[in-house]
């Protein structure tokens, strides 16, 4: 069963830019990581602070494998400082 994956940060207003850099050198390194089935990264039309990933994984063990790695570590603490609340970080299966 495959594994859904959405991570919604919203930036301060004053961090917008600086956060989105961050989060859009993540794509590709997040679709070459093994186990990845797709990722995108997307803007709230109505709120541009508000940055979401929408990610698909083979496995939970491919997840949990992606997590750990020193990259997505790195840049989840460069861009907490940045954000105006804490990441939203939701894990999905299909029904």
């Amino acid at each position: 069963m495959t594994i859904h994956v959405t991570a919604r940060f919203t930036a301060r207003s004053d961090t917008i830019d600086a956060l989105r850099t961050i989060l859009v050198a993540l794509v590709e390194p997040i679709r070459n990581d093994p186990g990845c089935i797709r990722c995108n990264l997307v803007a709230n039309v109505a709120d541009p602070a508000e940055m979401t990933f929408i990610e698909e994984w083979h496995s939970q063990a491919a997840l949990d494998q992606h997590l750990a790695e020193a990259f997505v570590k790195a840049a989840v603490a460069e861009a907490e400082p940045l954000l105006a609340g804490p990441l939203d970080f939701r894990v999905h299966t299909p029904c």
